[in-house]
């Protein structure tokens, strides 16, 4: 009997892994004591109403935060996997390899550059798959003019871009990175033709990069969002023409889609874009996988799909596999990377945690999904199709792509103009009312992280995912460096994370009596219960240093054992954090500029982040706007961040949290300081001396920059 090579393999890492789990033992039995000093201590106090018994009550209160925050952490560290691919050993034609569906989303085209936007949609017709098995789908949410122009654009340089890219196995196949330094080894010489062609290519994609800017500038072409808009369906690559020309110069159907978007309609923001995508490729090519990219995350690794395949072509796994994630690198991120903005945690720790279990979160950004996971169960079936207007509206035609026998489009398919009305009709507002669009079909309607509350659900539902961590990224993006932009960001996933743990499809009560396995319960309320860092944090900057200041004490003196039992438990929360930045490639220096950028972030943007996720539930104003992250680079931005400058232009009220508290520490440590000098009584003030003093060395320097940044403004 042939051997079958295998496609995928796992392995958990070790020693690392029994390490983790030596330190959860310990760790647990340290923060057991820490919980029973805090409360038996607590009926100590003759006055319970008392200055003392308050702040005792909230340090307790923030302890109990961390340890709870830390508690939910460690189903992330009992099983990492790490895993490996051979698309080489795929023993099918690629004839026979499932059709895939790339979807781009873009929104606006102030904040997302409508070349940048071009050049991940080029990257994607430019994979290293059949291309009668590939189709390409911009949704265009701010139904710009100018986008639909500069897809046309591209098309056109595209048909001279990918023909050179597969004649000399180019691998940075979009245009922009190519001809930057991420394309030096490309743009090693090949032969006398190709220094010719590329010179050509680049001129090419000059002149198409000017058309475009001139249409915006010059007003030619409108180039704003239109906010209330009928829908439109443009097909501007039809792959039945391309019978008759060789395999280097295809090109995969391409098409862009602008959805209604009406004033008096709610529109869900990139989760409703998403389904109503999904229901317009459903009638166009209706590929089984769909990959999705935020328009700023272009593709890196021609071969991403075949990898992607190495799993979903499993069958050890892909019966229950509902997508395969692949990290968020960015190309950007300076040496010094002073906000973590590549957010090593999760990607290098978190994501390979949850692999060990049940699989990766739904990133946003750079996987392969099987379509057929948004609509039902792994193993049950299809009970939507015996009444399935019920579920997914009145379309016969979006109807007859759930069956089966269906399935695909074939690329001979032409895409008539009947098919492209009902695909303008499927984009309407109006089509999902009554159905079951954003609750049980699609993407959930009820978190603005539309994809990671979409992947819990999957979760919940018995789909379980996997994760792959390449030395190539597969997909590179573009990273905020500038405080105001990675703050908001980070206020808008918090915001949207801890909203979803307030609801009735949390982690604890929803997650736990669905099929989701425990560990992977945790590893949802440790995301979406990340707030519970920042409100520890908020004690810990702030009642020590007001101990200090009014002359009571919240620890143990120093003759005190219990006072060892901190000082033991803060060594090993440093050790548990650094055993997961040095490791993964990183340094000392990689984890203090983390640890120092979480703390930062601990007393503003996650704080701030939880209190109007808090404020949103209780006033009922969840749902009404969202953020957008601003994709264009300020050179000016860039340079400071490269040279590990902070930047806090634009910032505001994230201000206020880290001076007050930055001030409050210093003044409560020289306060305190004083005292000590005076009275030559140092052991029972020690530990909040320690706290303010760490807390000031760590932010102080930043805080300075503040003030400074303030001053000049």
């Amino acid at each position: 009997m042939k051997k079958t090579m295998e496609l995928n393999k796992s392995t958990v890492p070790q020693p690392i892994t029994t390490v983790y789990r030596l330190h959860m033992f310990i760790h647990s039995i340290i923060m057991l004591a820490l919980i029973y000093y805090r409360v038996s201590n607590l009926f100590k106090f003759e006055n319970i109403l008392s200055l003392q018994a308050l702040a005792w009550l909230l340090i307790t209160f923030g302890e109990f935060s961390f340890i709870l925050k830390w508690f939910f952490g460690q189903g992330t560290r009992w099983r990492p996997v790490e895993r490996d691919v051979f698309p080489e050993n795929i023993t099918c034609k690629d004839s026979d390899l499932p059709p895939i569906d790339v979807m781009v989303f873009t929104a606006n085209p102030k904040k997302e550059p409508i070349v940048d936007v071009m050049n991940t949609v080029i990257s994607a017709m430019a994979l290293d798959y059949p291309t009668d098995k590939l189709a390409v789908y911009l949704a265009d949410d701010g139904g710009c003019p100018l986008s639909l122009y500069a897809m046309e654009q591209a098309c056109l340089f595209a048909k001279l871009w990918l023909p050179f890219c597969r004649k000399y196995g180019i691998k940075t196949r979009c245009p922009k990175a190519f001809f930057s330094p991420l394309g030096d080894d490309d743009r090693v010489l090949k032969n006398d033709d190709f220094a010719a062609e590329m010179k050509e290519i680049k001129l090419k994609y000059e002149e198409f990069q000017q058309n475009v800017e001139h249409a915006g500038e010059s007003g030619k072409i409108n180039g704003n969002v239109v906010p209330d808009r009928a829908s439109l369906i443009k097909v501007i690559n039809e792959r039945e023409n391309e019978k008759s020309v060789d395999d280097l110069t295809k090109m995969p159907l391409l098409v862009y889609v602008s959805r209604e978007r009406r004033f008096n309609r709610l529109h869900h923001f990139k989760g409703g874009s998403a389904n109503a995508l999904l229901r317009v490729s459903g009638i166009m090519s209706n590929a089984p996988y769909v990959l999705v990219l935020d328009c700023d995350f272009f593709c890196h690794d021609p071969i991403s799909a075949r990898k992607a395949m190495c799993f979903h072509l499993d069958p050890k796994l892909s019966s229950d596999l509902a997508y395969v994630q692949f990290p968020q690198v960015f190309y950007n991120v300076s040496k010094s990377d002073i906000y973590d903005v590549k957010i090593r945690q999760a990607y290098k720790t978190i994501w390979h945690g949850m692999d060990g279990i049940q699989g990766p979160v739904l990133s946003g950004t750079g996987y392969f999904l099987k379509r057929k996971a948004l609509y039902t169960s792994p193993g049950v079936k299809e009970a939507y199709l015996s009444s399935p207007e019920k579920h997914f509206g009145r379309s016969k035609k979006f109807l007859a792509s759930l069956e089966e026998k269906n399935g695909y489009v074939k690329a001979d398919k032409v895409i008539s103009e009947d098919i492209i009305e009902e695909a303008k009709i499927l984009a309407t507002c109006a089509y999902e009312d009554g159905t079951h669009w954003g609750q049980e079909i699609g993407y959930s309607y009820d978190c603005h992280l539309e994809s990671t509350f979409t992947g819990y659900l999957l979760h919940c539902k018995g789909w379980t995912s996997t994760y792959l961590y390449p030395d190539r990224p597969s997909f590179l993006g573009c990273a905020p460096v500038d405080m105001q932009g990675f703050s908001s960001q980070l206020i808008k996933w918090v915001a949207a994370l801890t909203q979803a743990g307030l609801s009735h499809l949390n982690p604890i009560t929803y997650g736990l009596s669905s099929r989701m396995r425990t560990l992977q319960c945790m590893c949802y309320a440790y995301l979406m219960y990340f707030t519970l860092y920042s409100w520890g944090m908020v004690m810990y900057a702030s009642v020590p240093s007001i101990g200090l200041l009014f002359g009571f004490q919240v620890y143990p003196e120093v003759h005190d054992p219990w006072f060892a039992v901190y000082v033991i438990a803060f060594i090993s929360t440093i050790l548990e954090n650094m055993s997961e930045s040095i490791p993964e490639g990183g340094s000392v220096k990689t984890w203090w500029m983390e640890y120092r950028a979480l703390m930062m972030m601990g007393v503003s943007a996650i704080w701030l982040g939880g209190l109007k996720a808090i404020y949103d539930k209780i006033v009922g104003t969840q749902g009404e706007k969202l953020y957008l992250s601003d994709k264009a680079i300020d050179k000016e931005k860039l340079k400071k961040y490269e040279k590990g400058k902070f930047d806090f232009q634009g910032i505001g009220i994230l201000a206020l949290p880290l001076i007050a508290f930055s001030v409050l520490n210093l003044v409560g440590f020289i306060v305190g300081a004083n005292h000590v000098f005076i009275t030559m009584n140092y052991a029972g003030v020690l530990g909040q001396l320690l706290v303010s003093s760490f807390f000031v060395f760590v932010v102080v320097t930043v805080v300075i920059d503040v003030v400074s940044f303030l001053k000049v403004s």
